[in-house]
């Protein structure tokens, strides 16, 4: 007969065996949810490293009436993101482009001066009232917020036109990336060969003759 095994004398440390087995799998849990944690802060960026100090913001600009949508998304790395249209209107960009370091401090400046971070804004206006603003924005470390604009106000404007003159700049710098167009030779014109105009002959009609006179007769005594 066989001697019993330890786990059978000792059932304590089959136990003990499987709640170490237990703990590791949960330490290496916790260690990998951290590391993802990390990756995901250094994508996204703290206050300090974020350009725009960690703002997210969007401004989608509709007139439902004529069907004409846009969308601005400024992102925490920096970036600006474009949709017109059908995109816009479902709340997706179609392009983005990365923000110069002057660009991102002017964005910063506008949106701390702008009075909805203090207070959302109350919606005024009835539904036929155009155009209808919709922001939504999230301050680091802080809430997201969305509302609703109707109609233009100095804040809008001053917003958009921001905005759109970021989108500006960035086509003007594709433009420039592309090649410009060269010159072909240009060819002498030929010029027609002068044609004398001639007036069109008409034959010679013969004159008419000159009737011969008759010599008068002398009568007969």
């Amino acid at each position: 007969m066989s001697p019993p095994s330890m786990n059978m004398k000792f059932p304590w440390l089959k136990l003990r065996a499987t709640l170490i087995s237990a703990r590791s799998l949960r330490v290496c849990a916790l260690l990998t949810s951290a590391t993802l944690l990390q990756s995901c802060a250094a994508t996204i960026g703290t206050a300090d490293t974020s350009p725009v100090a960690g703002w997210r913001f969007q401004i989608a600009v509709k007139y439902p009436s004529q069907q004409r949508y846009e969308l601005f998304r400024i992102t925490p790395t920096g970036e600006i993101q474009y949709g017109g249209g059908m995109s816009a209107m479902n709340d997706y960009t179609t392009w983005e482009s990365a923000l110069t370091p002057e660009q991102a401090k002017e964005f910063v400046d506008l949106v701390s001066s702008l009075s909805w971070i203090q207070n959302v804004p109350k919606e005024t206006g009835d539904d036929k009232t155009e155009p209808v603003f919709v922001v939504k924005y999230q301050e680091y470390g802080g809430s997201e917020r969305n509302f609703a604009i109707r109609g233009s106000t100095p804040e809008t404007d001053k917003v958009v036109a921001f905005m759109k003159a970021l989108t500006q700049r960035r086509f003007q710098s594709t433009l420039q990336k592309l090649p410009e167009a060269t010159e072909k030779p240009k060819t002498p014109a030929v010029s027609a060969p002068a044609t004398t105009s001639q007036a069109p002959t008409t034959p010679a009609v013969p004159a008419p003759p000159t009737p011969t006179p008759t010599p008068p007769t002398t009568p007969r005594s």
